[in-house]
């Protein structure tokens, strides 16, 4: 019977060697569950780079989440607007997923202001803050995010659009409608119509005949929150104002029906990615 604190010949080797691709397996686990910050994990070589950014603002540091294609580019880039709860996941795993497709994606943050450039999504804070950002606030911190964009070498300048989420996807209707040079809009469930306050100072379908941008819209026939005829309205404005534009409503789906949650509507939400990057690739990459 072997000692317990014997060795026989080798052993030790065996045994540092059999630890070694324990812990190494143990660690690729760990990198499969978990985020790690800074930068996007894939076997073998990784397709997609990530990593939290700052730039200038017109009134202090922003934060943001940026994803580019590992290649050199340059690549078409897409401003991604979060939804009301900050740069979650789920905002991440989009900005990733554009970046997958050929992409350079930039989620803004735009707490920055209130709660920090660095200050994760996701918390009642969070929330809170952005319901108390103005819209001219918000567009100056995109406007923000297309300059730090353009500074990229692997960005092609000129080629540059927007992608919205609930509130993002208001802010990306109030976007397009900002900026001339946009080449194209994606707008998911975002309100098309709202009362006018001293935060929300123009309701977007009154700004409609600013709009330079092809526009793509993808909503709920049950959102509760968006009216159908709302979105019908914006369709009338937009065919009014002989404007590049594509609206789907999907009969069952509800609010935030692309994100993973109770909403969730797995069919729209997969037909409504595949409208969007189709979109994109077909005013961002051509030529």
């Amino acid at each position: 019977m072997l000692d317990i604190n014997e060795r026989n010949p080798g052993e030790e080797s065996s045994l540092s060697r059999r630890m070694f691709l324990k812990i190494g397996g143990w660690l690729v686990m760990a990198a499969g569950m978990l985020r790690i910050p800074g930068i996007a994990l894939a076997q073998g070589k990784p397709d997609v780079i990530a990593e939290d950014v700052r730039f200038p603002g017109k009134d202090g540091t922003v934060g943001g989440y940026l994803a580019r294609p590992a290649g050199q580019g340059p690549f078409p880039g897409v401003i991604v607007i979060h939804e009301n709860r900050g740069i979650t996941d789920y905002i991440q795993d989009v900005t990733k997923n554009l970046a997958k497709e050929g992409y350079v994606g930039l989620s803004v943050n735009l707490v920055s202001r209130s709660l920090g450039p660095d200050y994760p999504g996701g918390s009642d804070e969070a929330m809170k803050a952005l319901g108390q950002l103005s819209d001219a606030d918000a567009m100056a911190d995109l406007d923000a995010g297309v300059a730090y964009l353009r500074k990229q070498p692997v960005v092609f300048t000129n080629s540059i659009g927007c992608m919205g989420f609930c509130m993002g996807g208001r802010y990306s209707l109030l976007f397009a409608e900002h900026r001339k040079d946009l080449k194209a809009a994606v707008v998911f469930y975002g309100r098309t119509v709202n009362k006018i306050t001293p935060l929300q100072t123009k309701s977007p379908i009154d700004l409609v005949p600013e709009i330079a941008a092809p526009l793509l819209g993808n909503y709920g026939a049950a959102d509760a929150g968006i009216p159908v005829d709302d979105v019908r309205k914006l369709e009338e404005a937009l065919k009014k104002g002989n404007k590049t534009f594509d609206i789907k409503i999907y009969p069952d789906a509800k609010h935030a029906f692309h994100r993973e949650g109770p909403n969730y509507h797995a069919e729209a939400a997969k037909d409504a990615w595949k409208r969007s990057v189709d979109w994109l690739a077909k005013y961002l990459k051509k030529g």
